[in-house]
């Protein structure tokens, strides 16, 4: 099995959460809750609450039409495509959010998808969410699929930018355009270009 991360990795938006906070002019409100996280001051699962309220009113379609324009990294299609063939199972894993993960799995054809939900009535952003992926706990999901499909952790190979989508000792570790040295440090494999195809190389 494959497991990817989303931002940053499957495509160059390294964080979705900022990048609405741009398309809807809500960027300061996101800057003061991201620094209230990062002193302590608030939990995963309270500053991605704070940044969803910032989002209330906001139709299903808006949303939509602001991720329609975050492409996929170069050669994605075709390394899901591949990785099909070789039976190999794909898995999304993100921090970020489920309408994004779950475009990704559909238009990629990956196997499973799991991130964040945003709560949606009659078509319009409610301001909140169902946290399902803590930045923190991102590994322990993965080693669940692991586990019910019966897969090995030395049979998954996992693929991220940031030292938390590398995590589990035993599994492949492919940092893609790496965030920081700790990434660096924390993977098996390092690319430092935008095309995905190169993962199949290391996969052979």
């Amino acid at each position: 099995m494959v497991v990817f991360d989303l931002d940053g990795t499957l495509t160059p938006v390294d964080s979705l959460w900022t990048y609405l906070h741009a398309a809807f002019g809500t960027g300061d409100k996101g800057k003061e809750s991201a620094r209230m996280y990062r002193d302590g001051q608030l939990t995963y699962a309270e500053w991605a609450s704070a940044d969803a309220r910032c989002w209330a009113g906001i139709s299903l379609r808006t949303l939509e039409n602001a991720l329609d324009k975050i492409p996929f990294r170069s050669g994605a299609k075709e390394l899901f495509q591949t990785l099909k063939a070789r039976g190999v199972k794909t898995a999304i894993v993100s921090a970020g959010l489920s309408i994004l993960a779950n475009k990704a799995k559909n238009q990629l054809g990956a196997d499973f998808a799991m991130a964040n939900d945003l709560i949606l009535r009659d078509g319009v952003l409610t301001g909140e969410i169902i946290v399902n992926v803590n930045l923190s706990e991102k590994m322990e999901f993965v080693k669940r699929v692991a586990a019910q499909l019966h897969i090995e952790c030395d049979e998954v190979a996992l693929v991220g930018d940031r030292p938390q989508d590398l995590t589990i000792p035993d599994c492949l570790k492919i940092a893609i355009n790496p965030q920081d040295q700790l990434t660096i440090q924390s993977a098996d494999c390092v690319i430092g270009n935008d095309c995905l195809l190169e993962i199949l190389e290391i996969l052979k």
